[in-house]
């Protein structure tokens, strides 16, 4: 679905991804681990050009994304995109978060396009919260509500960016619960994460990433209890006691 090749991307003189090649298959749930500081977040905008590369290709179904010919408004449409913080418009009603893209976008009627977001929002458990103001919720809600404005445009593909991470711990578990049903129905997801228990029980592949590189490509089974590399060894040491 998606090939990395010879991926860069340097700020000033820093290289943050250096030669990264990967490639990404339809309906596998992949969870990125590493340190603070691998290139993790950086390497998951690339995929969708919110940062854009210094070198290499991205290859969507085929297709070079970096090509200036490359229609990126349909990556965008396919490739959709949950954020750490949840980037909700606080002047609009939950169920308005959620329609302004179809509306914008996909040029979809009002009516059309609240049928589709209540339907997203019964899909993560908020229907009930439709016409309330974002500032009403929790964060784990608000986070659920980003889930389901991106599934609102019918995406191939989901890139989480530690999704969890800015949520009290007792928040966490429904946002994880949404992101085991969307894994379980087929989504193609690649997911930044620290949350150890749900990389080991959702994933399908683990990509630990440091230095700018992607170190080791396994199943969750051989990083878990076998990793390659010292570096993921002591990386793990910190979670598992």
């Amino acid at each position: 679905m998606m090939q990395v090749c010879n991926l860069k991307k340097q700020f000033n003189n820093i290289m943050v991804l250096d030669d990264v090649n990967i490639d990404f298959n339809t309906k596998e749930v992949t969870c990125i681990l590493g340190p603070s500081g691998a290139g993790k977040s950086t390497f998951l905008r690339c995929l969708n050009l919110l940062e854009e590369p210094t070198a290499g290709k991205i290859l969507y179904n085929g297709k070079n994304t970096l090509d200036e010919k490359f229609d990126v408004r349909q990556l965008r449409e396919d490739v959709g995109m949950v954020f750490q913080h949840f980037n909700l418009f606080p002047l609009k009603s939950v169920v308005e978060n959620v329609m302004l893209a179809l509306v914008l976008v996909k040029k979809m009627s009002k009516k059309m396009a609240r049928e589709k977001a209540l339907a997203m929002l019964d899909k993560v458990g908020l229907s009930d919260k439709a016409d309330v103001m974002p500032h009403t919720l929790s964060g784990g809600q608000q986070q659920r509500v980003a889930i389901a404005r991106a599934l609102a445009m019918e995406p191939k593909m989901l890139l989480f960016d530690e999704p969890t991470s800015a949520l009290d711990p007792e928040l966490v578990g429904d946002v994880l619960a949404v992101m085991r049903k969307l894994a379980n129905e087929g989504m193609t997801m690649i997911v930044v994460t620290h949350e150890m228990g749900f990389a080991k029980e959702v994933a399908d592949r683990i990509l630990f990433m440091a230095d700018g590189n992607v170190v080791e490509d396994a199943s969750p089974d051989v990083f878990f209890t076998n990793p390659n590399t010292q570096r993921a060894q002591a990386f793990l040491s910190r979670f598992i006691a």
